[in-house]
């Protein structure tokens, strides 16, 4: 059985390193290309590389695949606008692995049972560890079946390493910033994922949160058909947060399809500051197909394994940067910052000032009694005062303990903006820091 596991992990870094291998020179490439052409070789480069990379880390799943996904959520600061869009595709159209290999898994997750009357076998959803499979129990109960990929967890340390290495070596990452304490983040989180007792640990947390809420639905999860390799849960009917803002995200939709609009506007918001305020704990994967709108409006919250605990410093700090932003002076902003990690004592007044300006544009929906995320193009004027403070901190990473907060807060934010909605944003958030 070792020699097995072994085998099978040489072949999956083989295959991550020829990937990651045609990637660098297809990137090295058109960097060339285009240094003969006498255009800039930096900033945004031809897609065939990033394509390429995108496709095979969807062959191969795992820690490599939430690797480019955790990329796609990058600004143009970290990596170009080409990669970063060819990626997103792994966040929304993963592809799924067929029938015929996942139902040994099933079996065998399953202890050889059998509790289906009926099961489809084109998965709903597809992910770097797994995939779910709409289904009725023989009790005639409607469910949602999610299985993990076997295997994934003999190859995390290895996927990670070779994509540091060889995304490195194309300049895809910035060259001088120290990320192994990233990368060790990103593999204690995936490990996590991978732990489906645990994520029905925070289905059950979630759960009793909201047990009481017209806002939100959590699934139930069907103790006696789960465990570490399957995940069995109530099915919610409603409709992917994709597929739904596609639908009423347009300013002209009829009124009553406006106000439910801007009311999922609001639990979403709602719901990330009671997680960073209240909760203690985060789902740090901002993807919309975590989120279904039910018939009623309601926002119904799936797959917790990406949930991830905050310290309590933490969440003292992110409220002191809130209040200063909201309420403070510059000095006051700078303060908190340092606190942080975000700003060094050795940063210049540009960092500084960009910090500052990065604070203001990221806070605007905050100091309006009602705002409208409608065209609002925060993250476009954003883009301007990011490359500022990356180029005066020399591309220095965020400390790594706001790596997956800020992966949470600025996934809310392109909802927010892919959804228009119009909200009394800062009577949220003042509610939920306890300021009125």
């Amino acid at each position: 059985m070792t020699e097995h596991k072994d085998s099978q992990a040489r072949k999956r870094a083989l295959s991550l390193l020829r990937t990651l291998g045609s990637t660098a020179v297809r990137a090295g490439g058109e960097k060339l290309k285009r240094t003969l052409a006498g255009t800039p070789a930096e900033g945004i480069l031809e897609s065939a590389a990033a394509l390429r990379l995108a496709q095979g880390l969807d062959d191969l799943k795992g820690a490599a695949m939430k690797v480019g996904q955790m990329l796609s959520l990058a600004d143009e600061s970290v990596i170009p606008k080409a990669w970063r869009d060819a990626l997103s595709r792994l966040q929304s159209s993963a592809s799924a692995r067929p029938w015929n290999e996942i139902r040994p898994v099933i079996e065998d997750a399953l202890g050889g049972s059998w509790p289906f009357a009926e099961i489809e076998e084109n998965a709903i959803h597809a992910a770097s560890i797994g995939q779910v499979h709409r289904a009725v129990l023989t009790d005639g109960r409607r469910v949602a079946v999610k299985i993990r990929y076997p295997g994934l967890e003999h190859s995390v340390r290895s996927d990670l390493e070779n994509m540091r290495k060889v995304l490195l070596l194309a300049n895809i990452l910035p060259a001088k910033a120290n990320l192994d304490e990233i990368f060790e983040r990103v593999e204690t989180l995936f490990l996590q994922e991978l732990n489906f007792l645990q994520e029905k640990k925070f289905y059950q947390l979630y759960a009793k949160r909201f047990e009481n809420s017209s806002d939100i639905v959590i699934p139930e999860i069907i103790d006696q058909l789960s465990n570490e390799n399957i995940l069995v849960s109530s099915w919610i009917e409603g409709v992917n947060l994709k597929d739904w803002m596609t639908a009423n995200s347009a300013p002209d939709v009829p009124a009553h399809m406006a106000a439910t609009r801007d009311n999922i506007g609001r639990i979403m918001l709602d719901l990330l500051f009671f997680e960073i305020f209240e909760n203690g704990f985060i789902q740090s994967d901002p993807n919309p197909g975590n989120f279904l709108v039910t018939p009623e409006g309601k926002l119904c919250l799936l797959d917790f394994g990406a949930t991830e605990e905050l310290s309590p410093t933490l969440r003292s700090n992110y409220r002191d940067l809130s209040e200063s932003c909201i309420f403070g002076t510059k000095d006051e902003i700078i303060d908190v910052a340092v606190r942080m990690g975000l700003i060094i004592s050795s940063d210049n007044s540009d960092a500084r000032d960009s910090f500052v300006q990065m604070m203001a544009i990221t806070c605007e929906p905050f100091v309006h009694n009602v705002f409208s995320w409608n065209d609002c193009q925060l993250t476009r004027r954003l883009r301007d005062k990011i490359f500022a403070f990356a180029k005066a901190t020399a591309l220095r990473p965020p400390p790594a303990e706001l790596m997956f907060l800020n992966r949470r807060i600025l996934g809310t934010q392109m909802l927010m903006e892919s959804l228009g909605p119009t909200v009394r944003a800062r009577e949220v958030i003042l509610s939920r820091i306890g300021r009125s």
